[in-house]
């Protein structure tokens, strides 16, 4: 579908739902919303923000919810009257949540129940409008019965409360939204980064960003436009995360397939999903959504509905090789012709920059650069170097952000002549596909001054059949930093294969290939000190190490 990037959120979604009004938008438990049902929704909810709470152009509204349909309502509602949205996670504290709404002075925040259940004595002293979203709204009446009656205790302690005010008792307002759009010089979209490094962000983003990214689900997916009409995609990852909002949700919706959200992760809610949409031919995901799926019987056995599935793509982090490979494996004996495609993206770069598709992959990259991006690698005096050379990649794109909130130097920092510097090292091939290397605050610099990189390493280390995760950093050893790694063990794997031994002979066996790893290595990269244990290591929410707080951690 011609998607123009100067359009609006609104205008790109309102387009693609007059063309197909009765084809189905949301997926949603038992139950489907049509695109022209959720119209009428938007608009409803357009209505009341401009009228019940007085939100005008340029206002913030405060969105802190899981991937349900009052998410997407209010995505469009909110940007039709020209407000910007606010995403942020809703397991969010309340102090932090606090601290995120008078930042930006919201209107109002729209907050999930079991959330402000769990900090009740809090929220009764919040600080500004909240309104109560549940995830049974828009159940089939049965199930929703089944899910009030499960949580009847939450409901009640809200509703005893006139702080709160419930999305689900609001009325049609009489008058109609007076539509006020942003340009593409304006913020549409705040997102909040789930830093590794220790240093969140908060990103401004505009609709050309999204409508960008958007307009390359043809190229990406190998699918022609007409193509999509009465598909799915499954929406798995958040709707505060750009891969999730962007790629899960208004991607499909502006080029007419539905969204089947699924509001709390699971690989067997996933398996669920397919067999009651029947028409999923996506998921996107993080590493370990994948390697969860593999793992789980009801999707392995999804039969005809995998045969559904024309492609699926993994981003937020490096995928290991043996995921890949059994993903696809299983693709293979279901006679699907999907295939798991890894890519690059991230927030400030909306989502999508490159990616393996079934035109374009290569072996150990992270993709080809989609039509409208370019890639050069620079030196550290911000000097493009040859093909094949590492450096800090940088981009150059229509779906770049506008820049940090509140922080114009971060905002100059980032960028060079124009090209956006992403932190992150790799190389281009001689046929232009990228191959990453690491974050550049990840690399270990040694005494003798060479680089090691440690995803270079940590790919190797995961396809050892009991690693569940591992992190390879630089530990100081005789005045000097030696290549180091922790590695967090499968107990049942452990278990199944060697019985019950002790941590000191587990130790020796994960030596033993740690070894057998370095002899294939140059030897400055070689691994010696390492680290074994069964706790799972500190994550972001999109499931990314947060190698900045395991360092602390281990350096305690």
């Amino acid at each position: 579908m011609d998607l123009s990037h100067n359009l609006t959120l609104f205008e790109s979604y309102d387009i693609a739902a007059r063309s197909v009004p009765d084809e189905t938008a949301i997926f949603y438990f038992r139950n489907r919303i049509s695109f022209a049902k959720l119209s009428s929704l938007i608009e409803k909810w357009a209505s009341i923000l401009q009228n019940d709470f007085n939100v005008k152009k340029g206002d913030y509204v405060l969105v802190s919810l899981p991937n349900i349909p009052q998410t997407i309502i209010l995505f469009y509602a909110i940007n039709k009257i020209g407000a910007i949205s606010n995403m942020v996670h809703p397991y969010t504290p309340e102090e932090k949540m606090q601290e995120y709404y008078d930042e930006c002075r919201c209107k109002v925040a729209f907050l999930f129940d079991k959330r402000v259940y769990k900090e009740l004595k809090r929220y009764k002293q919040f600080e500004g409008n909240i309104v109560i979203c549940e995830a049974q709204t828009y159940i089939s009446s049965k199930y929703r019965l089944i899910y009030e009656r499960s949580n009847n205790s939450i409901y009640k302690a809200l509703k005893r409360n006139s702080k709160f005010t419930f999305f689900r008792n609001f009325k049609e307002n009489e008058m109609s939204s007076i539509s006020q759009p942003l340009s593409d010089s304006e913020v549409s979209v705040l997102l909040h980064s789930a830093s590794t490094t220790g240093e969140a962000k908060a990103i401004q983003l505009s609709a050309k960003s999204f409508n960008f990214t958007a307009s390359r689900v043809s190229e990406i997916m190998c699918m022609k436009p007409d193509e999509f009409i009465g598909k799915a995609m499954i929406s798995v990852l958040p709707s505060f995360h750009g891969f999730g909002l962007c790629m899960t949700m208004h991607a499909p919706l502006v080029n007419r397939f539905g969204v089947a959200l699924i509001p709390k992760y699971s690989a067997a809610n996933v398996a669920k999903m397919m067999k009651t949409c029947k028409c999923a031919i996506s998921i996107c995901g993080v590493p370990p959504v994948f390697k969860s799926l593999i793992s789980e019987p009801a999707f392995v056995n999804c039969g005809k509905y995998l045969r559904e599935l024309r492609s699926c793509f993994s981003g937020g982090d490096s995928l290991p090789s043996n995921v890949k490979e059994h993903f696809d494996s299983i693709m293979i004996k279901n006679k699907s012709k999907c295939r798991l495609f890894e890519g690059y993206g991230l927030t400030e770069a909306l989502s999508v920059c490159c990616v393996n598709t079934h035109r374009h992959h290569k072996f150990g990259s992270i993709g080809y650069p989609i039509k409208g991006v370019t890639f050069k690698i620079l030196d550290d005096q911000n000097n493009e170097v040859e093909r094949g050379i590492v450096g800090e990649i940088a981009i150059k794109c229509e779906n770049i952000m506008l820049g940090y909130y509140n922080d114009e130097e971060k905002t100059k920092e980032a960028f060079e002549d124009g090209w956006f510097k992403t932190g992150d090292f790799g190389y281009l091939d001689n046929d232009g596909f990228l191959f990453i290397t690491g974050r550049k605050n990840d690399i270990i610099v040694l005494k003798n001054g060479k680089n090691v990189y440690p995803e270079e390493l940590e790919q190797l280390i995961s396809d050892l059949p009991y690693v569940a995760e591992n992190m390879v950093f630089g530990m100081p050893k005789d005045d000097d930093l030696v290549v180091s790694v922790k590695i967090v063990y499968n107990e049942i794997y452990v278990k199944q294969t060697y019985g019950d031994i002790s941590e000191e002979e587990l130790r020796e066996i994960i030596w033993k290939d740690v070894k057998d790893i370095n002899s294939r290595l140059t030897t400055y990269k070689h691994i010696k000190n390492l680290v074994v244990t069964n706790e799972p290591m500190i994550k972001t929410t999109t499931a990314k190490v947060k190698r900045f707080e395991e360092m602390k951690k281990m350096n305690e």
